[in-house]
């Protein structure tokens, strides 16, 4: 009986023979045999360069690829010589042992999507970060601890919790050693990544990931940034750095106009604009009294301002909206110390959450609506408003399986406890709720 070969199956099932039932993140055949299960997509093979071409015609299209080289980004040009480039997810280097490809795979195939606020065709980690991956040993280091730990949340392997902390320390080493002499590039997004990977995985390592970035981009002047793979990670330290400004409770340590978007990506200009009005607020608590309220009238009348409509579609429409009401509620904290159960606050809780609700948990930009969540959510008192915080965190999570969602969760039941015991007593609750969490939990919220 005829029957035709298929190229989609794992490559432990199609080494071995046999067909494979292509279940993600491990097929069914080699769970139940308890083999590795050495994942799916494309291998590439290296090839040693071939020996300048003698002909006329080969001769000059050789000529013309070296002046190509010479104009190409500093990042590019360092690896064209080491990489093929058909496909990003699928770029990795020929001298990666098994495990640590079956890491960097479930990097590029799964958790990449995770962190990432747009569609996996154009996910900016894939197409700017993994084709450092065969430049930089720390970058290369950092994605496979990421990976390691994802991982053994899914297989609830605590051995693969050791190997990402393996990785972490060579991620660190070799920066360390690097930093001075490699492409600051290269440099700053193994940075930004062990930032990432702190915020998702890490409670807290003590590490403040973010002046180290600012370290780097000072050295050569923002100015100087100014491929797409540069813009893509301002974008990126921008993003965590007004963040970590509001879990801090402190001003941000950059001064971005909002020259970069969010991500790089020109779609999210208007959520970039929202989050720069967010790290203005942040700074508000540097300011002395006499300054405040005007500082605060001037920022209210932005956010009035900008188009509040509640007939916003589409899931960054709706991720905008919720960005202005949690950011009216952030101000109204920072300028007035003000939270529920004022109808203000109540109010911008209540269409926040409704603006979040319309977005399905497994869209792309539920990665940046952490923040929002935690800001209505942490001013709601509302029993329903509650439940829907609670089930909202654990869809989240079923989809994306990232502890600091847990840890929100937790965060967001104990500023509940601790308002609502306030309330009860004076009937007003001047809570706030970062400085709930940097006293009772010793570090800060993982709202990035």
């Amino acid at each position: 009986m005829p029957f035709s070969r298929t190229r989609t199956g794992c490559f432990t099932c199609r080494e071995d023979g046999y067909k494979c039932d292509e279940q993600k993140p491990f097929c069914g055949r080699c769970i139940r045999l308890h083999k590795t299960c050495k994942g799916y997509g494309v291998r590439l093979k290296w090839q040693t360069p071939q020996r300048t071409p003698k002909s006329k015609t080969a001769k000059s299209k050789q000529q013309q690829q070296q002046q190509r080289e010479k104009t190409a980004p500093a990042v590019s040009r360092e690896c064209t010589k080491l990489m093929i480039r058909p496909d990003p997810s699928c770029i990795i280097p020929n001298n990666v042992n098994t495990v640590n490809r079956y890491l960097l795979n479930h990097w590029s195939t799964t958790l990449a999507s995770m962190v990432s606020m747009v569609p996996s065709s154009r996910n900016p980690f894939l197409v700017h970060l993994t084709p450092m991956i065969s430049c930089s040993t720390a970058l290369r280091s950092v994605l496979c601890s990421i990976a390691a730990c994802h991982l053994a949340i899914l297989r609830h392997d605590n051995s693969l919790h050791t190997l990402a902390t393996r990785h972490r320390l060579a991620a660190v080493s070799s920066l360390r050693q690097t930093i001075q002499t490699e492409s600051p590039e290269l440099s700053l997004a193994s940075i930004l990544m062990l930032q990432v990977s702190d915020r998702l995985f890490t409670i807290d390592s003590g590490v403040d990931h973010l002046s180290g970035a600012k370290a780097i981009i000072s050295q050569g002047g923002i100015d100087t940034w100014n491929s797409s793979s540069a813009s893509f990670l301002l974008s990126l330290c921008s993003y965590h750095d007004i963040l970590a400004s509001v879990s801090r409770g402190a001003s941000p340590l950059f001064e971005f106009d909002g020259k970069f978007p969010i991500e790089g990506i020109e779609s999210m200009r208007e959520l970039t604009s929202v989050l720069r009005i967010v790290g203005q607020i942040s700074r508000m608590r540097d300011q002395g009294p006499e300054g405040l309220d005007a500082r605060g009238h001037a920022v209210e009348n932005v956010l009035d301002a900008l188009d509040e409509s509640d007939n916003a579609s589409g899931d960054v429409a709706h991720t905008v909206q919720a960005y202005k009401d949690a950011a009216f509620i952030y101000l109204y904290r920072v300028w007035r110390n003000q939270g529920s159960p004022h109808p203000s606050a109540l109010k911008h809780a209540r269409r926040c959450l409704a603006q979040l609700a319309f977005v399905p948990v497994t869209s792309p930009l539920v990665s940046a609506q952490v923040w929002p969540l935690w800001t209505a959510g942490c001013e709601s008192i509302d029993d329903d408003q509650r439940q829907f915080v609670r089930e909202r965190i654990d869809a989240m999570y079923e989809v994306r399986h990232l502890p600091s969602l847990r840890r929100i969760k937790q965060d967001i039941e104990e500023v509940w406890k601790i308002k609502d015991e306030q309330r009860s007593l004076i009937g007003v609750d001047n809570v706030d709720c970062i400085k709930v969490i940097l006293r009772n939990r010793q570090r800060e919220a993982d709202i990035a």
